[in-house]
């Protein structure tokens, strides 16, 4: 217990700041666009009753927001914008290629690994950080936008527990990506490979999202593929979650499965892989 409680320490210690960054950012982030929100309605809800707006309204319908949305629904189009989508997913690479990649790298894996410390022990310890820490930046998220909601005037303020199942859904979000980045970084010995095989899935993922709601797509013959491509389109909808709220379990399977199936790989992939001597 003792080796694996250092490890954890070890993660904390290398990630805090850069948890408590990211973290502060998006709690920014939804403070930032409740009081947005708050000045615009008005216009935005007359704009979606027209045809008015442009691609900007455009993209909001496709985003799901009706003719007249409540307060949450327009928030929630922020907390889809590729912003939180990369802070997210910072993070989730970040702490997926540090795993094994870079302590081979780095030369320090034969000193864990002699304390002893079985290879599950170690790997385990980094699951379980980057977990807690999807969970805080989705918790940060939250909390921003809840906080802002009792200072700001809105038609509708949500109330936290309508919040909720979206927080719960982009945290969820993550695991996928932490999943495949933490999947090659067990099978590498440096961490600029994971690191930009995770960049480069997510950000086709991203674009696939984006490409699904411009305006001028929408009629194309490939573009319910892209719906179904990116897992930031097909899992992953806090409009509908404050609103119907029916995805939230099949959201949560399937981003959970993908995620926990990369992981379960990478575990098998760390038993038996080959180390280097000396890193």
């Amino acid at each position: 217990m003792r080796p694996f409680m250092a490890l954890i320490g070890k993660q904390v210690h290398e990630s805090s700041w850069s948890l408590g960054l990211l973290a502060a950012a998006l709690f920014g982030w939804g403070w930032l666009w409740v009081y947005v929100t708050s000045l615009n309605e008005a216009e935005i809800l007359r704009l979606l009753a027209s045809d008015e707006g442009g691609g900007r309204m455009e993209m909001m319908r496709n985003l799901g927001v009706g003719e007249v949305p409540s307060s949450a629904s327009i928030i929630m189009t922020f907390w889809s914008h590729p912003i939180v989508f990369l802070l997210i997913s910072i993070w989730a690479i970040g702490r997926g290629s540090a795993a094994v990649a870079a302590d081979v790298e780095r030369g320090t894996m034969d000193l864990i690994l002699s304390r002893p410390v079985p290879r599950w022990v170690y790997l385990t310890s980094y699951v379980l950080v980057a977990a807690a820490g999807l969970a805080i930046l989705a918790l940060a998220l939250l909390a921003g936008t809840s906080i802002a909601v009792r200072y700001n005037v809105l038609r509708e303020p949500p109330t936290l527990w309508a919040l909720l199942p979206p927080a719960v859904n982009l945290a969820a979000l993550g695991l996928p990506i932490y999943g495949y980045t933490l999947l090659a970084s067990s099978l590498d010995h440096v961490r600029w490979r994971p690191t930009t095989i995770g960049s480069v899935l997510t950000m086709a993922g991203v674009i696939a999202f984006i490409a699904s709601l411009v305006p001028q797509l929408q009629q194309m013959s490939w573009k319910p593929w892209l719906d179904r491509l990116s897992i930031f389109k097909a899992y992953y909808n806090p409009v509908e979650l404050v609103t119907k709220g029916e995805t939230l379990g099949f959201n949560l399977a399937i981003l959970g499965g993908i995620g926990l199936a990369c992981i379960a790989v990478a575990f098998l992939a760390f038993a038996v892989r080959d180390l280097p001597a000396n890193g």
